[in-house]
């Protein structure tokens, strides 16, 4: 693992004596942090409990107390990683349908092409075969940070039938792909860096007039 990756999970330390006691959203905090750092230096199947908790200064009984198995942990870590991930729920009913979802998109973008989203994505393809329960808890997190924007705001579309689609979440799939996936799938291969924001609102931009182009019901597009 390079030093930039690891650069994407901040230090854990131990805490110096006489402090006040930790509260206890700072030493999850810093649980999460350990584990990242573990998690990205070793690999899911290599990563000990014993190391994180040696990482952030505290003792196993603790951490298991805090998370009680290293899928748990995992599956945190993950969520604490897709956190900053916000969809102004606002873009699922407001404006016009072109510029929501662009917006979204490009949220999602700016987020999930970022390096320590990368690299932890990186991971869950690595262990994918051996530990078959990471894909599943990536999925489960990355949905619960707002990857459904995009199928509940085509879905609102089709009930107001201003969209000829019979399945919002296959939509949204394809709509994902075709704005950011190859992009996505470039920085996987660690053959391309992440967009800039002039490239990445490009990129959004040609994708949906693609599809809407396609997707829009005939009156719709007078």
């Amino acid at each position: 693992m390079t030093e930039a990756l690891l650069a994407c999970a901040p230090a854990a330390g131990r805490r110096k004596p006489g402090r006040r006691p930790m509260p206890e959203a700072e030493r999850r905090d810093l649980v999460r942090d350990a584990a990242a750092t573990v998690f990205l230096r070793d690999g899911y199947a290599a990563a000990s409990m014993e190391d994180v908790a040696r990482l952030a200064g505290m003792s196993k009984r603790t951490l298991y107390r805090i998370s009680p198995s290293k899928a748990d942990l995992f599956e945190d870590t993950i969520g604490s990683v897709l956190a900053p991930l916000r969809i102004d729920s606002a873009l699922e009913e407001g404006p016009e349908l072109g510029a929501a979802l662009e917006a979204i998109l490009e949220a999602t973008g700016r987020h999930l092409l970022a390096q320590r989203q990368t690299a932890l994505f990186r991971l869950v393809i690595a262990e994918g075969p051996r530990c078959p329960e990471l894909a599943e808890r990536w999925h489960r997190a990355l949905v619960s940070r707002g990857a459904s924007s995009l199928e509940r705001r085509l879905a609102a579309e089709m009930r107001a039938a201003r969209l000829r689609l019979t399945d919002a979440r296959l939509a949204a799939r394809m709509l994902y792909g075709m704005a950011l996936g190859a992009a996505q799938i470039r920085l996987l291969l660690g053959v391309a860096p992440p967009p800039c924001g002039v490239e990445l609102r490009a990129m959004i931009k040609a994708a949906v007039s693609v599809f809407l182009d396609g997707a829009r019901m005939p009156q719709a597009l007078d």
